[in-house]
């Protein structure tokens, strides 16, 4: 997207990216002459030395593709924090610096986990921290993608900073005034370890007491094999799509589902999720745990429900009296919300104040 804005506003934008793709976890290239790919090495696991070093590799190839490049503009997606570091090292003096928090990683993690991976996640955050306070600091704007990242790093305190939440270009108009007959449940995106699929199953099996229930999956991750055990084990219907960035059938798939799934594990410091404007984008309303940005959003705009992990027998009998009507003028609400929030043009729109700041 940043791309884009900047080749629209008749900049000469290059791309530089990992060939690795950590959601896809295998090596990809873009069909883009600006899109610059920088090898680094391949890692399995999310929680591994070898994803460390991949992106050390990609932040020391960043530092020499600066050196060799006299740059106006560069625009860094955090985390890993590290890259900061490249691309101030990197930089001629003159060179505008934008820092777009993406993540707070690894504070973003549950700390529910085993004694290792709180220990390691503490070290990881004792020396990623500090780097991206630097970063902040030093950098000429400061975007953070949600008011939780904003209010956590006190970006309030930095003049040159705003909110800009998470956009998306949109391809393909939602079907808005049609449902599936079973109610269904869509899960998109990475079947990893910070998603509440506990959650999810019981809400599955709660509703199913009242109401046929079918359960849409789009994604892949570690936790694939064990949820679609699961799910076999509960006999709950469903429909394993598999990983797909096709927007076509992400469309066909989401705009007749009743609910998208946008459940976390308790102590996960997210804002807002990448599913959740994918949801919004198709005209489906949420199924929401996460507080902040997105309980607000659901609260105030009327795109779907808010629960807490401990106590669904609430969400469950709200669902189990919803009618077809209910779900369509939510699903009318969410698609505008998605329009006046998370549009590209939104996205244009806001990145032009920040080119004026600087």
């Amino acid at each position: 997207m940043a791309y884009k804005y900047f080749s629209s506003r008749d900049f000469k934008a290059v791309a530089l990216y990992s060939n690795f793709s950590h959601s896809l976890k295998k090596f990809r290239y873009f069909d883009n002459q600006d899109f610059i790919p920088l090898q680094t090495i391949a890692y399995d696991s999310s929680l591994s030395l070898r994803r460390i070093l991949s992106y050390f590799i990609f932040a020391c190839k960043v530092f020499v593709h600066l050196r060799r490049h006299k740059t106006d503009i560069v625009y860094v997606n955090l985390p890993p924090n590290i890259l900061t570091l490249a691309v101030f090292l990197g930089c001629r003096k003159d060179t505008k610096v934008i820092v777009d928090i993406l993540d707070l990683w690894p504070e973003s993690f549950p700390h529910n986990g085993t004694t290792v991976i709180k220990l390691a996640l503490k070290m990881a955050s004792f020396i990623s921290s500090p780097i991206r306070k630097y970063a902040i600091e030093k950098s000429d704007f400061c975007i953070a993608e949600s008011n939780l990242f904003y209010e956590a790093l006190q970006l309030h305190n930095k003049y040159e900073s705003s909110v800009v939440h998470l956009k998306k270009f949109e391809s393909v108009h939602p079907i808005l005034n049609k449902i599936d007959d079973v109610f269904s449940i869509i899960y998109l995106g990475n079947i990893g370890n910070i998603y509440d699929f506990e959650s999810l199953l019981s809400i599955v099996k709660g509703v199913e007491k009242t109401r046929p229930v079918k359960l849409h999956i789009i994604g892949l991750g570690p936790n694939r094999s064990w949820l679609l055990d699961k799910l076999k084990s509960l006999s709950i219907a469903y429909v394993d799509h598999g990983a797909s960035f096709d927007e076509g059938l992400k469309m066909d798939v989401l705009s007749t589902c009743w609910f998208g799934f946008n459940g976390f594990k308790k102590g996960t410091q997210v804002g807002l999720s990448y599913k959740s404007i994918d949801y919004l984008s198709c005209g489906v309303p949420l199924l929401n745990s996460l507080g902040s940005d997105t309980f607000r959003l659901v609260a105030d705009e009327g795109v779907g429900f808010n629960f807490s992990n401990d106590n669904l027998e609430s969400l469950i009998e709200k669902l189990s009296l919803l009618s077809p009507a209910d779900v369509l003028a939510m699903k009318k609400n969410s698609y505008s919300l998605f329009k006046g929030r998370f549009s590209g043009d939104s996205y244009f729109s806001d990145m032009d104040k920040v080119l004026r700041a600087i």
